[in-house]
């Protein structure tokens, strides 16, 4: 029974400076997006209402984002304040080694690891399918001629390619569509354009659609007007998440661009680093953990004078930034994906081990 009042009242300790540093990071976060876009929703007059709604369907991507490091600041205040109160000597003087306060704080590491993992899977995609959708929904100018070229969505699904130009009204209205069929070999056999393409009644509708096929010799080219039969292997929802710069999708959807040849407008070891990246967060959050229980060793009477919080500090941002560089050379196909997420917690835990060490050495 003491053991367990024990476990409760660290890890209640742990998840309320947790929550606390979380929403200060998560509010200057986003403070900084809503400096990018408060001009470009006023100017489309979406008023206090469109900055709301901006903000809390943005908010879930950037708790993700910031997860391992507000883990461990909130653990840096509470190790900090209970070693400067003596309250880590109590506890070593009550017989409780640094593997066993480890242990005792696990419960808050799984709690927080299996709520962001839950999250990453499958609260994310969803906010950020909502606000690509609503974002494009509100722009006066989707639609219209003369788009940029790096608007133009280009993706796969099996050996077709298709090539958008325009994307408006949540993805239902398209413009300048493009589909390229190909054979096992890649070889292009034939395309279908179409001027406009609207999604209603739970089917694609053409305008202006032209098909082009090669002959049997490869030798010249028929141009055929085509029917109203007009298909490609995506619906409005699953545009707009094609559209989006990054893979915010459920591991149903990647195991059906892997696997069942689904539509697809990223590499493939992209969306394997977005699957194996949300079972690693926990084991990143334990590293966090981990790279900062040297702080218990700090004299009492040294105070907040001792540089450790620094240093300790200081670890977590470096196995931040290792993190994310080895996770682009893991998106770029150079490292494969389960090697790429779990390099940087390996050497993130040798490191807090060896600290660890040396410290019960001294």
């Amino acid at each position: 029974m003491p053991r367990f009042v024990l476990i409760k009242a660290l890890n209640r300790a742990l998840l309320g400076r947790f929550m606390l540093c979380g929403v200060v990071l998560v509010s200057l976060l986003e403070i900084l997006a809503l400096m990018e876009k408060t001009t470009p929703i006023l100017n489309r007059h979406l008023g206090i209402r469109g900055i709301l709604t901006f903000a809390f369907l943005h908010l879930p991507a950037l708790s993700i984002d910031i997860l391992p490091l507000a883990f461990m600041v909130g653990t840096l205040f509470l190790l900090t304040q209970m070693t400067l109160s003596s309250e880590i000597s109590a506890l070593r003087a009550a017989g409780l080694s640094t593997p066993s306060l480890y242990r005792l704080l696990l419960p808050a590491v799984l709690i927080v690891g299996l709520c962001g993992t839950c999250a990453q899977y499958w609260l994310v995609p969803a906010c950020e399918n909502a606000l690509t959708t609503w974002w494009n929904r509100t722009d006066p100018l989707a639609g219209q001629d003369g788009q940029p070229e790096d608007d133009i969505l280009w993706f796969r699904a099996g050996p077709t390619l298709v090539r958008i130009g325009q994307i408006a009204q949540g993805g239902y209205f398209l413009r300048d569509v493009t589909i390229y069929h190909r054979d096992s070999t890649g070889l292009l056999t034939g395309t279908e354009h179409t001027n406009t393409l609207t999604y209603t009644q739970g089917r694609w509708h053409p305008d202006g659609a032209q098909d082009l096929s090669l002959s049997e010799d490869k030798s010249f080219v028929n141009v055929t007007k085509g029917d109203s039969t007009f298909i490609i292997p995506a619906t409005p929802s699953t545009i707009m998440t094609l559209s989006q710069s990054g893979a915010f999708v459920t591991p149903g959807q990647i195991s059906a661009i892997l696997h069942k040849g689904a539509p697809a407008s990223l590499p493939r070891a992209t969306y394997r680093m977005a699957l194996f990246g949300g079972m690693i967060l926990p084991f990143e959050i334990a590293v966090m953990l981990l790279l900062t229980l040297p702080v218990i060793y700090i004299p009492p009477r040294a105070g907040l004078r001792n540089p450790l919080p620094v240093y300790v500090l200081g670890a977590g941002m470096g196995f931040v930034i290792l993190q994310g560089m080895i996770s682009a050379l893991g998106n770029a196909g150079t490292l494969p994906a389960p090697l790429a997420v779990s390099v940087g917690p390996l050497l993130g835990a040798l490191l807090g081990l060896t600290w660890i060490l040396r410290m019960e050495e001294r």
